[in-house]
């Protein structure tokens, strides 16, 4: 079953939607006389990065507005109920939801550090 939310630290989203994996692999083509050669310092499942866009009512988006000020390491429970821990919050962007006052709409990304 998916789940229409995730959770920050115990502190639920409305909704949530976008949830992107941006992987940590660390290799990359170098133009060389004669060719191209491949420089690889292979794959960090640490260094990945989790991003999407979700909604908070006030009380919650405080919550995690505090979390990402204190830099503090969380747990995150994503759309389909795996829950990633000591993961870093990083807010991208915020703004109101129309017509809802009271009600967030937060870009982020979760690191693993």
């Amino acid at each position: 079953m998916v789940n229409l939310h995730i959770e920050i630290d115990g502190h639920r989203s409305l909704s949530v939607e976008g949830w992107k994996v941006l992987p940590d692999d660390r290799q990359q083509t170098m133009e060389v006389l004669g060719g191209t050669v491949v420089q690889d310092f292979g794959r960090l499942e640490s260094g990945d990065k989790y991003s999407c866009t979700a909604d908070f009512l006030r009380h919650d988006w405080e919550s995690v507005k505090k979390i990402w000020n204190d830099r503090t390491l969380v747990s995150v429970k994503d759309q389909a109920g795996i829950i990633h821990t000591k993961m870093r919050v990083v807010v991208k962007g915020y703004s109101y939801v129309s017509h809802f006052p009271r009600c967030y709409k937060v870009n982020l990304e979760f690191w693993r550090v």
